[in-house]
């Protein structure tokens, strides 16, 4: 039998395809820039790897994640590394990267219910980037130290 919490997460992936599960790293922060928001059940209802969003607060982050999880089946295509999303962001680009240097321990809820539904455990997973003010990402050099710095997961991503 599956705990309250558990039941709205299966409820969530057969109702919408995914649930988008926020985590903040530490019990004592309500610091936004610290959260971060991944899908679970993409695996299972599409076919794709799980997606990662790092530095905002749940309601921005889940709406970055719905709205590249629309583009990418608007544009009937599987999100994938390096795939730049124009219609995420308004007004910039986001990005989907490789994340699986991001360490497992940031999964953990998405590795139960792969394990749950029988699914790859841990899951594969992209991390999506989000723009600076100039429309750098965090992997260019020239993106600002402090966007740069809330999209790298604690313990870095290299």
């Amino acid at each position: 039998m599956a705990s309250e919490a558990d039941q709205k997460i299966i409820d969530g992936v057969e109702k919408y395809g995914w649930f988008a599960q926020s985590v903040a790293p530490r019990s004592d922060s309500d610091d936004p820039q610290e959260w971060f928001t991944y899908t679970i059940g993409l695996t299972k209802t599409h076919g794709w790897p799980e997606i990662i969003c790092f530095g905002l607060g749940s309601d921005v982050a889940y709406g970055l994640l719905a709205d590249a999880i629309a583009e990418c089946e608007t544009r009937a295509i599987c999100p994938s590394d390096g795939l730049v999303l124009t219609d995420t962001i308004k007004g910039y680009d986001a990005l989907l990267v490789n994340g699986a240097a991001i360490p497992d321990s940031y999964f953990g809820t998405g590795t139960w219910y792969a394990r749950r539904v029988g699914t790859e455990a841990p899951p594969a997973r992209l991390q999506l980037l989000w723009p600076d003010s100039a429309g750098k990402f965090p992997n260019d050099p020239a993106c600002s130290e402090g966007v740069r710095r809330s999209q790298t997961p604690v313990g870095g991503t290299e």
